[in-house]
């Protein structure tokens, strides 16, 4: 393995990219919301139908995009990455409020929405190295 994956600079710049990334993807995903352009409104309406109404959606969204920016520009990132791990568990509850969204007809086999909210645990995993690098920092 070359030496210099083993370096502070290279774990900073991997930690930075990962913040970055993710706050990107949150950005993306609440702007697609906030324009109602998403296609999860389905998901959402499964497992919290409150989000599920045009102004709920918005907000939702909204809150998404607070988030994204707030990883983007490096503020707040503690308490955005919690909230934003908070946030992506709750989206496993479609498991348990809609499995006929989640599994192919009498097949544990994903649909698309299954594997789109089983993806969401790489992102959890971002989410909690983020909020870990956040700590070290301050330290």
């Amino acid at each position: 393995m070359p030496s210099f994956i083993y370096s502070q600079k290279f774990k900073d710049v991997s930690s930075t990219s990962l913040r970055i990334s993710l706050g990107l993807v949150f950005l993306l995903f609440g702007a697609l919301k906030v324009l109602g352009q998403s296609p999860i409104l389905d998901l959402v309406n499964s497992s919290f139908p409150l989000f599920a109404t045009a102004k709920g959606f918005f907000a939702l969204g909204l809150i998404e995009m607070i988030l994204g920016l707030s990883l983007l520009i490096n503020k707040f990132v503690s308490v955005s990455s919690i909230i934003m791990v908070l946030h992506l568990l709750g989206t496993f509850l479609v498991f348990i409020t809609g499995p006929e969204l989640m599994f192919e007809p009498g097949s544990l086999a994903l649909t698309m929405a299954g594997e789109f909210v089983v993806k969401n645990l790489v992102l959890i995993t971002a989410g909690l190295v983020v909020l870990a690098h956040s700590q070290e920092s301050k330290s």
